[in-house]
């Protein structure tokens, strides 16, 4: 039987801007394939590129050389639905968390009778019941984030690109909030590219972690995460795989973590 091509391909993809009338490369011969539904973490240091690759991908920087296609098409071709969650939660202030949530699904075209349930369905999900009216500034910085997550999945994206969403929180909330969005992935098995310089991080959600060393930033290793789901945090299991992985991210970077 032919197989299925792979959600996201890149090829032979370099990318440089030019700064003070100097080129510089931000990325050099990157080439990898996500398949469908995979949870992908890039794993590097500030600088590595691991941004860049999220714009690349959504299409908000198209200057560069190589190819990316995503469902076996050319990237410019392709019709495929993402969302992109920001380092921010970048929710708009002067609307309750259900306005926010519809103003999205609006944006993509979901029918209008569908609004209620997938608000509700998904504030569920990410333990925010009964905050539809709340306005964001009544909103902790986590609650926001769990609000920035329902509305990235209540609008049924293809995929999934996160810019280390997590990096300001505190580290309970933020294993609290990676839990929720693990729910929610298994749930609907979205295609996730998720940038991160936590190795614990990238061990506890990926599928496999790209590690990237930088200037310019190349793709190291490709290591799998070979433990099952549901991880826990304080699992032997778990903290193994993060001393090892912690230890080759050293050796890939060059340094600490």
């Amino acid at each position: 039987m032919p197989t299925s091509p792979d959600k996201i391909t890149f090829r032979q993809l370099n990318k440089s801007f030019t700064v003070n009338g100097n080129r510089k490369q931000i990325l050099r011969n990157i080439n990898f394939e996500v398949q469908s539904g995979e949870f992908i973490c890039l794993l590097g240091s500030s600088g590595c590129g691991k941004s860049t690759i999220l714009n690349l991908i959504s299409g908000l920087d198209q200057d560069y050389s190589g190819e990316i296609s995503i469902d076996g098409l050319p990237r410019t071709k392709s019709r495929a639905h993402l969302s992109y969650l920001f380092q921010e939660p970048r929710l708009l202030p002067w609307l309750t968390v259900e306005k926010n949530i519809h103003f999205a699904l609006e944006a993509a075209k979901v029918p209008m009778n569908e609004w209620v349930e997938r608000t509700a369905h998904y504030l569920g999900m990410v333990n925010l019941p009964g905050c539809e009216k709340h306005y964001i500034h009544q909103l902790s910085g986590g609650m926001q984030h769990r609000v920035s997550i329902a509305r990235a999945f209540s609008v049924n994206p293809d995929i999934l690109l996160m810019d280390e969403p997590f990096g300001a929180l505190d580290e309970l909330t933020a294993r609290d909030i990676r839990r929720n969005l693990l729910q929610l992935w298994q749930e609907d098995r979205k295609t996730v590219i998720f940038v991160t310089h936590n190795t614990l991080e990238a061990t506890y959600l990926a599928d496999r972690i790209f590690m990237m060393s930088s200037n310019p930033g190349t793709i190291d290793e490709v290591a799998p995460v070979e433990i099952g789901r549901p991880r826990e945090y304080e699992s032997d299991e778990l903290f193994m795989l993060n001393k090892q992985m912690m230890k080759r991210f050293v050796q890939v970077t060059g340094q600490l973590v």
